[in-house]
């Protein structure tokens, strides 16, 4: 059940960028943004990119707020505080006009992700109840992906975005009740069993004195764990910005209008989010080697995919993707991963809180500093050079882990 949940109702879901744009266009949102009134031009894409870059950046800081919360008054009320959030970001989107402007869009966009993301934070210490936790945690980690596939339905002639986002609307609050009654009001620890509870308030602790303990602040100040949110951060900042050029991207390798329909529908959220099908391999990598290969794997599928960004014709896209989704899979892994197999559990709050938010201070690089592309809208060099360049410098992260995976293997 909590699979099914994430998978219909993570942040995951505004991954699904691909369809939800071609949706607008199809349905003629902002198109008196092009000049001979046909949809689907280069200004009518870039009015929208503000919809996706920013509604990312609400579900960040929403995450990070997740963080913090879940250690105050548990799971179930996080989550089903979540999903009602999700909850109102449908009803924006099923009510929001051209004459709204993007930034409504936006908002009830990143309400999505946001609220998703406080019922997706508050489900991973159910991977307590297993005895080997990685693999279940990068289970979690490839649902929140596999979540951005459920936008495809758009590509259906059957639905409007209109009518799609009135209908998971009540689908938001089905799955509202659903977390109440199944999540519990206190996370699991290690070696507990699921057993169902009524919800209750007793264990609601209002007070920041866990945030001050000295052993969380020596923690998040740490050089391995900086190192970590640095590696992270900037990872996914790429992630962002390569998910925010892809649609100027694919039009600058075909005059094809209908392959690149069917790339932006289709190709882009099938491959770009079928990161669930790699996610419990490195779950099992990290179970088996640590995390310095995983960490390294992940800084090379990020520069790959930059890479790739640059080759001339559409179908090297494809491999591009593949990229793209190897990086997103190492990365979401490794962030919770990280901070559940090399700290106690009573960490995970604060520090999820904090790798959020350095994952959120980095990514205002993707939006507003990137989004729009500020050298042009073909102008990619610019973008990817200035992600690619500093990435070498994280290639010292999984160096420095060498030495702690050693350490934790050895306690074994």
């Amino acid at each position: 059940l909590v699979c099914l949940v994430t998978t219909l109702a993570s942040g995951g879901l505004i991954i699904g960028v691909g369809p939800f744009i071609e949706k607008m266009v199809h349905d003629g949102y902002f198109s008196d943004r092009c000049d001979d009134g046909d949809d689907g031009c280069a200004a009518q894409y870039n009015a929208m990119n503000p919809i996706f870059n920013g509604g990312f950046q609400i579900m960040t800081w929403g995450s990070c707020l997740a963080g913090l919360l879940v250690n105050i008054w548990g799971p179930r009320i996080n989550a089903t505080l979540g999903l009602s959030i999700l909850t109102t970001g449908c009803r924006i989107l099923s009510t929001a006009t051209t004459a709204d402007g993007p930034y409504l869009w936006m908002l009830g966009y990143g309400f999505v992700g946001a609220g998703g993301n406080l019922m997706y934070i508050s489900s991973f210490h159910f991977a307590n109840l297993f005895q080997k936790r990685a693999v279940p945690i990068g289970v979690l980690g490839g649902i929140f992906n596999l979540s951005g596939l459920v936008f495809m339905v758009l590509n259906s002639k059957s639905f409007t975005v209109h009518s799609f986002f009135e209908m998971y609307f009540y689908i938001g609050l089905a799955l509202t009740i659903l977390v109440l009654i199944i999540y519990p009001d206190v996370q699991f620890t290690e070696g507990d069993s699921y057993k169902p509870t009524l919800p209750g308030i007793s264990h609601v602790q209002c007070t920041t004195q866990d945030l001050c303990r000295p052993e969380i602040k020596s923690a998040v100040f740490s050089e391995r764990f900086i190192g970590f949110c640095a590696l992270f951060a900037w990872c996914t900042m790429v992630n962002v910005v390569v998910g925010g050029l892809v649609t100027n991207l694919i039009a600058s390798k075909t005059n094809d209008n209908h392959m690149i329909s069917i790339f932006n529908g289709y190709v882009y959220p099938a491959v770009g989010n079928s990161t669930f099908l790699f996610t419990p391999f490195v779950g099992y990598l990290i179970q088996k080697v640590g995390f310095a290969l995983p960490m390294f794997l992940c800084v090379l599928c990020t520069q790959m995919c930059l890479v790739m960004c640059w080759a001339p014709t559409l179908n090297s896209q494809y491999l591009m993707l593949i990229f793209f989704n190897l990086m997103q899979a190492f990365a979401y892994t490794l962030e919770f991963a990280y901070i559940q197999l090399t700290y106690p559990e009573s960490f995970y709050g604060p520090l999820i809180a904090f790798v959020i938010a350095f994952q959120g201070t980095v990514g205002f690089i993707a939006w507003p500093g990137l989004s729009p592309n500020p050298f042009g809208e073909t102008a990619f060099t610019p973008v990817l050079l200035l992600c690619l360049v500093p990435s070498f410098a994280l290639y010292y992260v999984p160096f420095r882990q060498r030495h702690y995976d050693v350490v934790s293997m050895g306690n074994k």
